[in-house]
This record gives C-alpha cells, sequence and structure tokens, in this order.
C-alpha cells in the first residue's frame, strides 16, 4: 500500500516546544488537500521498532542532535534500506541544502521554514514514483525466482542429456594387436552435435565413423543419435557365404543419406560424415566420405597426405552418389578422422600481433596435428588437448571438437604394445 504520513523522528534532548514550533511554522506554508498527515515519534521509540514506525511513512524527517548515534545510524539505515526519502536535521550548520548519504538529504534545523518546507515537499512528492519502483521490483523478482528456477531445471536437464549422450558413445572402442584407436571429444556445450563410433565388424574389418551435424548444442544432438541409429554396416543374410556381408563405405554412406533425407519435414538439416573400413590382413583402408574434412595419414616416414573421395553434404539430395578411395597403410601410420571445429580452434600462426584471431577459420590445426605422430597416441592427444586449453577463448569454445586416431600397429611388436582404446577430455 502507498504510505502517505511524514514521520517526524525527533531527539529526546530537544526541547518539546521549540520542535513543535519549528514544526508547525513548516507545514504552515503546506497548503493544498496534498498535505501528509504528520506522525511523530521519538528517535528512543523508532530505535526499539524502526519496522512498525515506518508503516504507512512516505517520507522521513529526522531531528537528531548527533549524526553519529545508535539514533541516526539506525534512523538512517531503514530509511534508505525501505528506499524511503528522508530529510537529515541537525542543530546549526550551514543555510544550505545538500546531499548526506544514498537517499538522505540534510537541511540545518536553524534554516528558514520556507526551505525545509520545500526541502520536505520535494521529498515527499517522490513517494509514488518510489512506491512504483518498489511494485516494480517485487515482481521483478518473483519472475527472476521463476527465471531461475527454470534455468536450474534445463541446466538439470542439460547435464542429463550431457550424460546421456556420452554413454550413448563407445564406451570401449575395439583394438587388437593390429590396429588401436584413440579419440578426443570436446563438446563446445553441455551436448555435441559431432558424433563417432569404432567397430569391430568381423574377425579382419574394422568400421570407423565421424559425423557432424551442421550446428551444435541440443538440436545437433539430437540429429546426431538419428544418424548413429541409421548408419548401416553390413547385411545379415544365411544365403551369403558366411551369413552377412559388409557394405562398402560408399553405399553405407548412401544408405544413410537416403534415410536422412527420407525423415526431413519441410526444414533440411543436414550433416557431414566419413566412414572407413580398415582391412587388418592387407592394411587396407578404405574411405567415403560426404562433406566432410579430408582425412590425413601421418605416415610414420614423416609425410602427411590427404585422402580425398568427393561426396556431398547428407541429408540434401537423395541420390547423391559417394565416391570411395583405397589407400595401403604401413605400420606405424597413423589416420586421424576430425571434425571441421578445428578450422576455428586455434589463433593463426603467422599472425602474431594477434589480428589472427579475428580470422572465422584457418589451418593452425594441420600444423598441431603433426605433433599426433610422435609418442603414443593417447599421450599425443593429451597434448593436444592442453593446447587446446591454451587457446584464447578455450573457456568459451565455438564449435565442437573431435578427433578420432588410428595407429596401424608393426607385427613384428605384436602382444608389447598397448591394445587398449582411449578418450581424451570426453566430457
Amino acid at each position: 500500500m502507498l504510505g502517505s504520513d511524514l514521520l517526524l523522528v525527533v531527539d529526546p534532548v530537544f526541547d518539546a516546544g521549540d520542535v513543535e514550533n519549528r514544526v508547525s511554522r513548516v507545514l504552515s506554508c503546506w497548503r493544498g488537500p496534498d498535505r501528509p498527515k504528520l506522525r511523530q515519534i521519538s528517535s528512543h521509540d523508532f530505535q526499539e521498532d524502526a519496522q512498525e514506525a515506518l508503516k504507512g511513512a512516505a517520507c522521513v524527517w529526522m531531528i537528531l542532535e548527533d549524526e553519529a548515534s545508535s539514533v541516526a545510524y539506525e534512523a538512517i539505515g531503514m530509511a534508505q534500506e525501505k528506499r524511503l526519502p528522508a530529510l537529515l536535521s541537525l542543530p546549526g550548520g550551514e543555510q544550505a541544502v545538500s546531499g548526506y548519504e544514498d537517499g538522505i538529504t540534510s537541511c540545518p534545523l536553524d534554516a528558514s521554514p520556507d526551505l525545509i518546507y520545500t526541502v520536505l515537499r520535494t521529498l515527499w512528492s517522490q513517494a509514488p514514483v518510489m512506491a512504483d519502483l518498489k511494485q516494480e521490483v517485487k515482481l521483478l523478482r518473483i519472475q527472476e525466482s521463476g527465471l531461475c528456477n527454470q534455468i536450474a531445471q534445463l541446466d538439470e536437464e542439460l547435464r542429463m542429456a550431457a550424460q546421456l549422450q556420452k554413454e550413448f558413445m563407445p564406451s570401449q572402442m575395439p583394438a587388437s594387436d593390429a590396429v588401436g584407436f584413440d579419440v578426443l571429444w570436446r563438446p563446445a556445450g553441455y551436448v555435441s552435435g559431432d558424433i563417432y563410433d569404432v567397430i569391430r565388424l568381423d574377425e579382419t574389418h574394422y568400421g570407423m565413423f565421424i559425423a557432424d551435424a551442421v550446428g551444435h548444442g541440443v538440436p545437433a544432438a539430437l540429429m546426431t543419435v538419428n544418424i548413429k541409429r541409421s548408419m548401416p554396416t553390413k547385411v545379415i543374410d544365411e544365403s551369403i557365404e558366411g551369413g552377412y556381408q559388409l557394405y562398402e563405405p560408399s553405399e553405407a554412406i548412401g544408405i544413410l543419406n537416403r534415410e536422412m533425407v527420407k525423415h526431413q519435414t519441410g526444414k533440411v538439416r543436414f550433416a557431414t560424415a566419413c566412414y572407413c573400413i580398415f582391412n587388418t590382413e592387407t592394411n587396407e583402408l578404405t574411405v567415403a566420405r560426404a562433406g566432410h574434412p579430408y582425412p590425413l595419414i601421418l605416415r610414420a616416414d614423416g609425410n602427411t597426405e590427404t585422402i580425398e573421395p568427393e561426396g556431398g553434404l547428407l541429408g540434401v539430395f537423395p541420390d547423391e552418389q559417394f565416391d570411395q578411395i583405397t589407400v595401403k597403410l604401413e605400420p606405424g601410420d597413423r589416420v586421424l578422422l576430425y571434425s571441421d571445429g578445428f578450422e576455428v580452434a586455434f589463433d593463426s600462426s603467422d599472425d602474431k600481433s594477434g589480428e589472427g584471431r579475428k580470422k572465422i577459420a584457418n589451418d593452425q590445426y594441420a600444423e598441431e596435428f603433426e605433433d599426433l605422430r610422435v609418442g603414443h597416441a593417447k599421450v599425443a592427444l593429451e597434448r593436444l588437448a592442453h593446447r587446446l586449453n591454451l587457446q584464447t577463448g578455450s573457456l568459451n569454445q565455438r564449435d565442437d571438437l573431435t578427433v578420432v586416431c588410428m595407429t596401424v600397429h608393426d607385427p613384428a611388436n605384436a602382444g608389447t604394445c598397448d591394445t587398449e582404446s582411449h578418450s581424451v577430455n570426453a566430457a
């Protein structure tokens, strides 16, 4: 409720008759229907129950002897807490009005009645504005509370979604004396638009898959679920020798593309992908891609090659054709499948002034990937993760980051190599 009283708080040390006379002269200047009701209380009574005394007050006039007293401290503090305009009048002083503290105006007790009246009326006229502001603040706090609850609920749901997505990824990737796999997976937010998988297809074949739904966050993460569910690897048919037949990478990508187009509901949602099959008997890697960054081969001899089969984006054209390329790998070679988030993950190395940080994309990642040929793949990916942590804005990562690293083992060292697969920084 809007207060309308003028609350007068007076130190008992002042002569009651003198105070009454001063107050009467001030209020005599206040003419018209808007003259407030005067309610007077001693400073001692105010100190005992300030909350009750301030009920219904629109403005406070404090006539106190000492500004440093506990009474003055209490009165000033309560007026500020309640956001009430207040006038502090102390004995003596210059005949001038001044700001005392936040929300408190000072005017000497010995000032002319006209001056005190002018200050009081100005302060008292602020009461409706203050009341409106208080009501708005109250409503904003209610809205803030509701918003905070919604944010907390959303945060909990996103954390659960992140945990479920992590569980949706391979818990343990296959590995053998012939080949090993290691992964670095870093979502830009709670969940990722990148997805990967490594599958042992049969005794001699391993499938390695990576996909990147355009965008990131929840919509992209939900899209990756459908991509992984729809990705074919083999045909089970008892009439075929062995009871099954592996899809060639180009066939698998083509089926996945048609499945995505089939389920479009008006708005085109597309993705990039790359699928490889590695034959451990022949050390041949067959690769097909759909608009995804070209896989890299880090040769054991120090050379770096790209594998460049042609293929458009997934989910756009149902009749899109996807090429595939087969390459021969040697012991010690490493193959990298990675998402395009790395194009904006590093500052440009050719601009030491810092201007390179403004570039939308650069190829600095290619130099960083060169370091992945050195040492165990798990340790090399940990070094890469450390380098990412050192980049400008690494706490606000621009895009999802994923690298799947396949290492071809040397048969001569069979039984001595680390055949466990690893994930680095999997959120």
